[in-house]
């Protein structure tokens, strides 16, 4: 049964249905197929999908993201970012990659912060004479860190998909995101003299090892900046120590966040409205609205999965070839990086964790170091073609192809690559921080 579910599903991608239809048609084809199971029980199973508790904090989270866009607090994050590293080289450029590990401390989706910052970071960046693709690639290679940052919408699916602890998943994001930063910083600094920016601004160029930086006088004063942003960088902390002192779960600090996001808004920064209240709230519930579809139909195709006892056979062909943990991790990444290429992040996620999961804990690999491998894995995706989510978005707002832009992020991508080869290997990467605070 297992082979029919995943060729139907194949099938059903191939016809362009939208991958929430694709698995629950799939699945519920399959089972009036070869079985005697009422289809009123897929009913059941997809009504199941998005009823445990800690899905709630998805929406909020998505939702605490939008509120914090529209009321000025992503302006004030860019601004501490700006006065941070606006001097170094690319200096646009670098003050992104610090953002996004902001924002992600926050909001926890790469394609809203993709959307967010890239509206407001391509423009200023065009306007410094960088190269719009390069402008395209930068914005959308920045965002990948905010799946690894906690709060994370993907942690939450894969912890409510595996049973493994999200509060844990947070804190072992944190290291691996830095680090993350850190790579991204490093690339920019390499590749921006020789790819960044276009021949006038080449030529204007007094010292090319200056090239990129924000004036002095353009950038914000740092601990003016910092003292104005401190109500938004509070929130972060908030929630990483609500979650660690045990005051509030991952769901409740989701709320919280909502919450925070609004007061500050309203009443801190004084730049929210009822009018960009509501359009935070359409925003996101388009966004919403397709991830809780996926997670519903994904119950019903997990059951159809386990029913078709497709995890014992992966697990039996995956043992004929290595029963080496370090092997089959390496065999994870290129099957994820795959998947990455084709669907998005958190589908793949649902689609594929019921099949590996129970493989790699049979090895003795950590849950929460395969979490955070598969996140990483997942969020490098949106950087590869076709379906590469975050760098089609990024090229639609720099107004570039999406081939110029695939070539503009070639540096970029083989770096994310050396980044999930480190923290595959490395796994204290990921788990020395849950394990100090254990």
């Amino acid at each position: 049964m297992g082979p029919l579910i995943l060729s139907n599903f194949a099938v059903a991608m191939l016809l362009r249905v939208p991958v929430g239809f694709a698995l629950a048609a799939a699945s519920l084809f399959t089972l009036a197929l070869v079985t005697d199971v009422p289809l009123s029980i897929g009913a059941q199973r997809i009504v199941a999908g998005i009823t445990p508790f800690p899905l709630l904090a998805i929406p909020l989270f998505i939702l605490a993201g939008a509120v914090m866009n529209e009321g000025g607090m992503t302006k004030r994050l860019l601004n501490v970012a700006d006065s941070a590293v606006g001097g170094m080289r690319a200096g646009l450029a670098q003050s992104m990659s610090i953002t996004s590990l902001l924002f992600g401390g926050i909001s926890g989706s790469a394609v809203a912060s993709v959307s967010s910052l890239g509206r407001i970071v391509i423009p200023a960046m065009k306007e410094r004479k960088y190269r719009p693709e390069y402008a395209a690639a930068v914005v959308a290679a920045a965002p990948v860190v905010d799946p690894i940052m906690p709060p994370s919408i993907t942690m939450i699916v894969y912890g409510v998909v595996t049973g493994t602890s999200i509060g844990a998943l947070f804190f072992a994001g944190i290291v691996p995101a830095v680090l993350y930063v850190v790579m991204l910083m490093i690339t920019v600094h390499l590749t921006a003299k020789r790819f960044g920016f276009t021949k006038e601004a080449m030529q204007e160029a007094k010292d090319l090892n200056k090239l990129g930086t924000i004036p002095r006088d353009d950038r914000p004063k740092f601990l003016i900046s910092l003292y104005r942003a401190i109500p938004t960088l509070l929130l972060p902390i908030i929630i990483l120590g609500g979650i660690r002192f045990g005051v509030f779960t991952p769901t409740e600090a989701a709320a919280i966040a909502v919450i925070y996001a609004l007061a500050i808004g309203f009443f801190v920064y004084k730049e929210l409205t009822w009018k960009k209240l509501v359009y935070a709230l359409a925003d996101s519930v388009l966004i919403i609205g397709l991830i809780m579809l996926v997670l519903a139909a994904a119950q019903i195709y997990s059951w159809a999965l386990t029913s078709g006892l497709v995890p014992q056979a992966a697990a039996e062909a995956i043992f004929s070839i290595t029963e080496n943990p370090m092997v089959l991790l390496l065999l994870i990444n290129g099957v994820l990086l795959i998947a990455g290429m084709f669907i998005e992040a958190n589908a793949a996620l649902i689609i594929i964790a019921p099949i590996l999961f129970p493989v790699a804990t049979s090895l003795g690999i950590d849950p929460v170091h395969l979490g955070i491998v598969i996140v990483a894995n997942l969020s490098v995706g949106l950087l590869t073609p076709p379906v590469g989510v975050g760098l089609m978005l990024a090229a639609e707002l720099a107004k570039v192809s999406m081939l110029q832009a695939v070539k503009a992020v070639g540096p970029f991508l083989l770096m994310g690559i050396i980044y999930l080869l480190l923290i595959t290997f490395i796994p204290q990467i990921s788990l020395w921080l849950p394990n100090l605070l254990a």
